[in-house]
């Protein structure tokens, strides 16, 4: 048996504000202009339409999407994300609302034409001991109350059999 001293495990939350900045040097971070232009290719979606994206850590959808005319909101509950986002959207004279809040909990006073979920946004990022379809299923929810009727939703998400 151990020493009795107990390993804590850090909340999501606290991961990526350690990891904000060097999340963009991760490889899979770098197709954001392919994953955007997918993205439109499957909805036509005016420029000058409200985009909510869910979960954007350091804002590569989130900037990519306002510097092609589209009005963004970036939420995630990482402030150290967020920092970045505000970092790299200030440098490219983007504007984008950023909100920190908790994807699974969130609450705004408007409706998207579009939603984003990529790189999991959230979605499968379940605390120690919670109960993965209601935290899933509140994100889900959340979503589903900021869009406009009839509006386009995109997710994408691990694949845990590609293990």
């Amino acid at each position: 048996m151990g020493s009795g001293t107990l390993t804590l495990v850090p909340t999501w939350k606290e991961f990526f504000n350690a990891h904000a900045p060097r999340y963009d040097e991760n490889p899979f971070t770098k197709h954001t202009v392919a994953e955007v232009d997918f993205f439109l290719s499957l909805f036509p979606i005016a420029p000058g339409s409200r985009i909510l994206d869910v979960g954007c850590g350091t804002g590569r959808h989130s900037i990519e999407l306002a510097s092609r005319g589209y009005r963004v909101t970036g939420l995630d509950q990482s402030s150290g994300m967020l920092a970045v986002a505000q970092q790299r959207a200030s440098a490219l004279g983007v504007s984008v609302e950023w909100i920190e809040a908790d994807a699974a909990a969130f609450t705004l006073d408007r409706m998207f034409d579009a939603a984003i979920c990529l790189c999991e946004g959230g979605v499968g990022l379940v605390e120690q001991g919670a109960d993965a379809e209601a935290h899933d299923g509140a994100i889900f929810t959340n979503i589903w109350r900021h869009l406009a009727i009839g509006a386009p939703f995109l997710l994408t998400a691990l694949n845990g059999y590609a293990v």
